[in-house]
Order: C-alpha cells, then sequence, then structure tokens
C-alpha cells in the first residue's frame, strides 16, 4: 500500500487520497489531490516523506513546479477514467459515508 504524508498535517498515512487518521483531512480539490499524490512513496523515500511531514506541520508545505504540477493534473486526469478513479469526480472527492447506526442489527 502506498505510504504518504497528509497534506494537512504533515503526519504519514496509507494512500495518497484517503482520510489522515490523525487530523481527518482528505484532499478534495484538485491542487490538494495533485500535492498528495506527489507527497508519496511513489516520488520519494521515506526519509524525503518525513522532512516534507515535518516542513507541512510547520506551515510550509512543498511548492510543486509547474512542470511536475501539469504532469500530476494528467495523472490525476487519467486516474479519473477508470472505475476506481471515477470516486475521485471532477475535482472533489465522493461524500464521505456516514457511519452506520446498527441498522437491521441494533442492539436491545
Amino acid at each position: 500500500m502506498t505510504q504518504a504524508v497528509c497534506f494537512k498535517c504533515g503526519d504519514m498515512k496509507h494512500g495518497a487520497f484517503t482520510d489522515c487518521p490523525h487530523c481527518g483531512g482528505r484532499p478534495v480539490t484538485d491542487d490538494e489531490l495533485v500535492l498528495s499524490l506527489a507527497m508519496t512513496d511513489h516520488y520519494f523515500d521515506l526519509t524525503t516523506m518525513k522532512q516534507m511531514g515535518a516542513a507541512v506541520a510547520e506551515g510550509k508545505p512543498p511548492n510543486l513546479d509547474e512542470k511536475s504540477r501539469q504532469d500530476l493534473l494528467k495523472q490525476l486526469e487519467n486516474a479519473r477514467k477508470t472505475p476506481v478513479g471515477r470516486l475521485l469526480g471532477d475535482g472533489i472527492l465522493a461524500p464521505k459515508k456516514k457511519k452506520a447506526d446498527g441498522g437491521p442489527f441494533k442492539k436491545g
């Protein structure tokens, strides 16, 4: 599974587009999605990712150069064309699912 840096708090998490277990942040906009995709073990080693996380935690997220941003946007657009990628929508992720209330299996 992909290791990633949370774009919001800088903690390590599994998956670029998943909710952060620490702060609950989830990338939604294209810029957040691209930054989240960039800060993964697909592009950086763990040491570098930890340095990026520390910078994000200090309020200094990395800035992507325009060529890298455009390349990652293209990857994001291609990912949106796949069955799973359709969950990313056009610039927003699918809404968070509400926690189940127990449905027909309520206690009591």
